[in-house]
């Protein structure tokens, strides 16, 4: 079955929980164990009515199995069933009161209003205010909210008052969404029917219908690294850097394109200055031990550089490629400021050109 609505009983721990199925309010509880919110939930008929089991997944139980041992439900604090009576004339009973919530209205006198549990979508902080064109006379204007337009009604013709509330309370009603002042919503075991201003065809013809939430979409990002020489900020691709190494001073310290070596995982590493190769001047020379990045590739190297910012999983629509081969592979977006990603490849080719000669 599809997962219900649900909304938390207090006192119960977040395991114990009412779904809305429908109209109806059904018991809900997750087993011990299970991930919250329940992945799988099934329909349990009881005699004193249906219980909602929430799990893992749903599996076939073996033959003569029970659907749940009985640790899983919680204690039993009412009976829910009559007890036994003599035979005699037959009292109907009355049907049992659902819950909901009491919202508290603004204003000098306490007022509040009653409703089902299925009526109140959420309470949001109170939004702004704007001006809602042939709306019915009870209501004060539209705003935009996280579930989308809310027609926001006057608190006053529900006993309320018009002055200032910290909370909208959005409600649900045939598909329409509106809205009420409140100071606050406060659970109740038993509520009425949805008021029947709430309902009146007038007021929900001018009401926007809910939306369907969209499903949320994953967004491709790349991963870079951030560092810095001198002033100037760039990224490399993580895939090409093998290891950041901490701050150290080269040995041997020379001039271009090698400005020194060091030694890392048993390997000799020339160490390239990124100040010199970005136009900035060099970083090294001044004797202060600087943190290094291990370029990834058949020539290993090691880039000197200022400082290192850390990673940053840049989504790809903030990544405007650079055609060619040179130095820049692309310019990404990033604190509002254009950051060049650079070509690990590119950064060695020096070094691969003084092999040569």
């Amino acid at each position: 079955m599809d997962a219900p609505i649900l909304r938390p009983v207090p006192g119960g721990g977040g395991g114990l929980l009412v779904g809305l199925l429908g109209t109806s309010a059904v018991p809900a509880w997750v087993l011990p164990g299970a991930a919250r919110p329940a992945a799988a939930w099934v329909l349990v008929p009881e005699a004193e009515g249906a219980l909602l089991l929430g799990g893992d997944a749903l599996a076939e139980p073996p033959p003569g199995a029970p659907l749940a041992p009985a640790s899983a439900y919680p204690p039993a604090r009412l009976r829910l069933s009559q007890p036994e009576e003599a035979p005699g004339p037959t009292v109907p009973a009355e049907a049992p009161a659902r819950g909901g919530f009491r919202l508290s209205l603004p204003g000098p006198v306490p007022a509040a209003l009653d409703l089902p549990f299925g009526a109140l979508s959420r309470l949001l902080p109170m939004p702004l205010l704007h001006p809602a064109p042939d709306a019915p006379p009870e209501a004060l204007g539209l705003a935009w909210t996280p579930v989308g337009p809310v027609l926001v009604l006057d608190p006053r013709p529900f006993g309320g008052d018009a002055g200032e509330a910290p909370l909208l309370a959005v409600m649900l009603s045939a598909g329409r969404q509106t809205g009420l002042p409140c100071r606050g919503a406060t659970p109740m075991t038993a509520a009425p029917a949805l008021p029947a201003a709430l309902a009146r065809p007038a007021l929900l013809a001018a009401a926007p219908l809910a939306r369907v939430p969209e499903p949320a979409r994953e967004v491709p990002r790349r991963h870079v690294l951030l560092a810095s020489a001198g002033a100037a900020g760039f990224a490399l691709p993580l895939e090409e850097v093998a290891a950041v190494l901490p701050p150290q001073v080269p040995r041997n310290g020379g001039g271009e394109p090698v400005a020194g070596i060091v030694a890392h995982r048993g390997d000799v590493l020339p160490v390239l200055d990124a100040g010199a190769r970005l136009g900035q001047g060099p970083v090294l020379g001044r004797g202060q031990p600087l943190p290094l990045l291990r370029l990834a590739g058949p020539s290993p190297a090691a880039l000197a550089v200022s400082a290192v910012a850390g990673l940053r999983a840049v989504p790809e629509a903030d990544i405007a490629p650079v055609a060619g081969e040179g130095l820049v592979v692309a310019v990404l977006h990033l604190d509002d400021k254009p950051t060049p990603l650079l070509r690990a490849r590119a950064l060695t080719e020096a070094l691969a050109r003084g092999r040569a000669a």
